[in-house]
């Protein structure tokens, strides 16, 4: 097996903390390490191990027992001999339960199994680094790493698939990187103990994030081996945020016709010269390459300036994150999580550079395969003993070949070939309450710092004004020049869902959700607009079905107010409101209204009126009807509004004036009107009367608005309504026609 070169070479004085001594650790087992440390080397055995292989320094210093337990540690030696704990204490806990102080037989005995496992390994794969079989726990007891992991369902919604598993881990849990970055942790503290603290390295996530997918029901696994800088130290700075929404439009392609029409039109013949067309698109080629020459060479200066300074350790950093394996809940293929982001890469991913070894809560599987190609190019069937070596022969039972074994009977197919299987978990049950999973971010507050973006997220309730999320992105890399902000919010009571900020355009994006009392779905305005203030430049949309007046949109400007409507009984489409330009002084003033109607089928078009004008400044009123098939003009009208003085407004009723005036029975009081049929006798020729008050253009309408040429009443004050001079009363008397008597 090819594994990657040692570096032997001096490291300068920047990584001279990185080569003091190692810590001392709590338990040390002097018995076995002297017999290891003590054995002669023989002859065509054993190869010689540079001392530099795995501590990176010089041991030619005096055997102390610090240096006999920082060789210890670094060649992760198990300890069989295991002290008494009785009141163990870890930061302000001290109650624990005995399995976390204590070992049973079964876990001796598979220590020790896993420490003659660990010997064999490293005879046969001398250059690999010693592999993590068990670590001391929060109380300082080795346990190993395998009965570390506890399968558990946790029972809210999101918590079903791993996507949602992942996310709840990356945001739960503050990230600690490893202090000793080429080396295995000296402490992995049980999964219960991380939640109680809100934070662990990235072990201590794995393994948390196993035992929640596990519990889930997926076939899931965590993988020691190396990674990059930025992957360990959980830097993202560098890379980008996912997060920020897509907001490209997106064209749906119209579909053909199903059927191809019958006829077609015969194209014009096309008359442009061939050579001159070729030349302009010789021309246009050359002058975009040119610039494509120009993006790339600054996309390549921009990818220099961005690229990681080189890491001296590079291919030697340990880090541990997840591997999910198909044949459970619809995965097909293999993946990997990272836990510190809480998304999943593949397998080519550049994340990852080299795997040890994985373990899950049934067994521990040690790579023996190539990783010179990449990690996708290795065999992830666990049950090929040519790739994997495994330290429980036969377990998990699923995994064993039957080879002349009857099936059927399970009890006996799974006594069959039994050997040591896995102890029982020694951790307790990883549960969250309610009120610790509805505070998801420790301390209600999280923030992310990816390439020119800062991403904040906020636990429910925390923030006063109910925001959960905030993205906002820069045009520089040192966040100083803002671009858009976007913003999500939760249990608001005006249902306000997200906010969109462009610093650029100054134009500020709201929507909200449904509930509102208004029906108020989205809201775009300046972020110079007075607030409460309706003479800004805004737009907002409704939910027309919702609303009595069905009004859809509405946009407001300096000038004008529009506003749209859908579905309507009376067919009102839109109303246009334009305004005069308004000063300190005075107030802006309406010019004119326009209100605009769809189509009525059910009448003729020359009665079915479009739009409705109404210059408010001029007195006048202008109606358009609707354009008939294959017209081109339609009917318009045109009012005129009289003064006050002609409609009867301000004539006022004096007794001292001459008789005969009546000032309720005038042209303008309509209830002195009265319909009468004309006729050839009645009107003929020129003497038809005309109201002054309407302009006929191209028909006429009488007084009342009605067409004259579909209906044939027309309206006229009747005779007797007509004010007219009156001759005092005659006295009493004989009568004009009576003849004096004889």
């Amino acid at each position: 097996m090819s594994v990657p070169k040692l570096q032997s070479e001096t490291f300068g004085t920047e990584r001279k903390s990185e080569l003091e001594p190692l810590d001392p650790l709590l338990e040390v087992n002097e018995n076995v390490a002297s017999e290891i440390l003590d054995e002669p080397d023989k002859e065509e055995e054993f190869d010689e191990i540079s001392p530099k292989v795995f501590s990176l320094k010089d041991v030619n210093e005096p055997l102390t027992l610090e240096t006999l337990n920082n060789t210890i540690y670094e060649l992760g030696v198990i300890n069989l001999c295991w002290p008494d704990i009785v009141e163990p204490v870890f930061e302000t806990r001290t109650k624990f339960p005995e399995s976390y102080y204590t070992n049973s037989p079964k876990e001796r005995l598979l220590l020790a199994y896993a420490e003659c496992f660990r010997r064999q390994f490293l005879f046969h794969y001398k250059p690999r680094k010693p592999l993590l079989l068990q670590a001391p726990n929060e109380c300082g007891l080795q346990k190993m790493v395998c009965t570390t992991i506890r399968p558990t369902k946790l029972c809210y919604s999101d918590t079903s698939t791993w996507q949602g598993l992942a996310s709840l881990v990356a945001d739960y849990f503050d990230y600690e990187a490893l202090s000793k970055p080429m080396l295995h942790p000296e402490r992995i503290m049980s999964p219960y103990t991380v939640i109680i603290r809100r934070s662990g390295n990235p072990f201590e996530l794995a393994h948390v994030l196993v035992s929640w997918l596990i519990g889930a029901g997926y076939d899931a696994y965590v993988v020691v081996g190396c990674a990059t800088r930025d992957t360990c130290m959980a830097i993202k700075y560098r890379s980008i945020c996912t997060d920020i929404p897509d907001e490209s439009e997106k064209k749906e392609d119209i579909p053909p016709p199903d059927e191809e029409p019958r006829y077609r039109l015969v194209p014009l013949p096309d008359l442009t010269s061939k050579y001159c067309r070729d030349m302009d698109k010789k021309a246009d080629d050359k002058k975009q390459a040119e610039l494509n020459k120009i993006e790339k060479e600054r996309l390549r200066k921009i990818a220099d300036l961005e690229k990681a300074p080189a890491d001296a350790i590079n291919g030697w950093r340990t880090h541990a994150w997840v591997l999910v394996l198909p044949g459970y809940l619809g995965i097909d293929e293999p993946f990997f999580i990272e836990p510190s982001e809480g998304e999943g890469h593949l397998l080519d991913s550049e994340k990852y550079q080299f795997i040890d070894s994985v373990y899950n809560h049934e067994n521990y599987y040690a790579n023996v395969q190539s990783t010179d190609i990449g990690l996708d190019s290795l065999n992830y069937d666990l049950s090929d003993l040519s790739a994997w070596e495994h330290l429980l022969a036969g377990e998990p039972h699923h995994r064993r070949q039957m080879v002349g074994i009857d099936i059927a009977d399970k009890k006996t197919a799974v006594q069959t070939e039994k050997h040591l299987d896995m102890p029982v978990s020694w951790v307790e049950k990883l549960e969250i309450s309610t009120d610790e999973y509805g505070q998801r971010y420790p301390g209600s507050h999280k923030v992310i710092h990816y390439k020119k973006v800062l991403l904040d997220k906020f636990s429910p309730y925390s923030e006063r004004d109910g925001v959960v999320k905030r993205i906002r992105t820069f045009d520089d890399y040192a966040l100083t020049v803002p671009l858009i902000t976007y913003e999500w919010y939760k249990h608001r009571v005006d249902k306000m869902e997200t906010v969109r900020i462009d610093h650029t355009k100054r134009e500020i994006r709201e929507t909200f959700g449904i509930g509102r009392r208004d029906h108020l779905l989205k809201h775009v305005y300046s972020m110079d607009a007075l607030v409460g203030s309706v003479e800004a430049v805004r737009t907002m949309e409704f939910n027309y079905y919702a609303r009595l007046d069905h009004l859809t949109r509405l946009v407001c400007t300096t000038l004008t107010f529009d506003e749209y409507y859908s579905n309507r009984s009376d067919r009102l489409e839109s109303r246009l409101v334009i305004y005069t330009e308004g000063s300190k002084e005075t107030k802006r003033q309406i010019k004119d209204v326009t209100e605009t109607y769809s189509r009525n089928h059910e009448i003729p078009s020359k009665q079915d009126v479009w739009k409705k004008i109404f210059h408010l400044q001029d007195n006048t009123i202008e109606l358009l009807y609707q354009y008939a098939y294959n017209y081109v003009t339609n009917n318009t009208r045109s009012y005129i509004k009289p003064n006050l003085a002609e409609t009867g407004g301000k004539i006022l009723f004096y007794p001292d004036k001459p008789p005969g005036i009546s000032p309720t029975r005038t042209l303008n009081n309509p209830a002195t009107w009265k319909c009468i049929t004309p006729s050839a006798k009645t009107w003929s020729g020129s003497t038809r009367p005309r109201s002054r008050y309407a302009t006929e253009r191209p028909t006429s309408m009488d007084i009342c608005g009605r067409d004259t040429r579909s209906s044939p009443n027309r309206c006229w004050p009747s005779h007797s309504s007509i004010p007219r001079r009156t001759r005092p009363p005659r006295k009493a008397g004989r009568s004009r026609k009576q003849k004096k008597p004889k």
